[in-house]
């Protein structure tokens, strides 16, 4: 789940930071295959959305923009449930109607896009699908701000320097803009002065 005292900008922003602190590459971090497969949103709407765009506004009303955007992952949702277990599209169709409890007739409906699913359903897809249920309603913003938080977390805690200045109740020291090479040789010291003697 995303935290939500963090906006996708203030989660772009400090996971750019990080990104050029550590001379890493953009699009190796911000993997925009990945990231859509995590959200089970288009690529062509991810790099817009990292690209400041936003998820852009709709004519339609709320309703029938969450209806759209359920019917648009669900149709992801199952593609990449065919490739990841390698089977035909009416062997799925089955599996999912068992699972749901509904014609296949409908459950082809529902992964064609042709239908919206009802909340009970939703639940139940969510499930099968094995994400979390937001993913079908959240805006492409939420779906990709939650889908960053973890990647954030990591690279957060992948810092030997924030992991011992948080260990040690220093985290309010700010090393922005310390070369990687020196964060490292900090850290090297930090654990030096820290450790017991033997």
């Amino acid at each position: 789940m995303s935290d939500p005292s963090r906006s996708l900008p203030g989660t772009l922003g400090r996971l750019r930071a990080l990104v050029a602190e550590r001379g890493l590459e953009e699009e190796a971090v911000l993997d925009i295959a990945k990231l859509s497969r995590a959200t089970l949103l288009d690529e062509t709407e991810i790099r817009a959305v990292l690209a400041g765009q936003g998820s852009g506004g709709s004519d339609s009303s709320e309703e029938e923009a969450i209806k759209k955007r359920v019917r648009d992952r669900l149709v992801r949702a199952y593609r990449a449930y065919l490739e990841a277990n390698r089977i035909t599209f009416p062997e799925g169709i089955r599996a999912l109607a068992a699972r749901l409890g509904i014609s296949e007739m409908w459950a082809r409906q529902l992964v064609k896009g042709a239908k919206v699913p009802s909340v009970g359903h939703l639940t139940q897809l969510a499930e099968f699908f094995a994400v979390d249920l937001h993913t079908f309603t959240d805006t492409a913003d939420e779906s990709l701000n939650r889908a960053l938080q973890p990647l954030l977390r990591q690279l957060q805690t992948d810092d030997p320097v924030t992991e011992l200045m948080s260990e040690h109740g220093l985290s309010g020291i700010n090393f922005r803009g310390l070369a990687p090479e020196r964060r490292a040789m900090l850290a090297g010291v930090i654990k030096a002065v820290l450790e017991p003697e033997k």
